[in-house]
């Protein structure tokens, strides 16, 4: 399934007031079982929808000794 930039905003405003069980706008009702869940859940929609960058990119410098 794709997912949206707006159903990634509607769960970060959730998991932002503590909430846990919602009604969606398309009238069907969600329930998590903790924020810890949820942030598991907008880890895994950030990823699939490209927002956070991997970790595979780090670049760290190289010293050689001397000038």
């Amino acid at each position: 399934m794709a997912y949206t930039q707006a159903q990634l905003d509607e769960l970060q405003e959730y998991y932002a007031r503590g909430i846990t069980d919602a009604w969606l706008a398309d009238g069907s009702k969600v329930s998590f079982r903790s924020l810890d869940e949820m942030e598991r859940i907008i880890s895994k929609l950030e990823g699939d929808i490209g927002i956070n960058p991997t970790h595979d990119n780090v670049a760290y410098p190289k010293y050689k000794r001397g000038f």
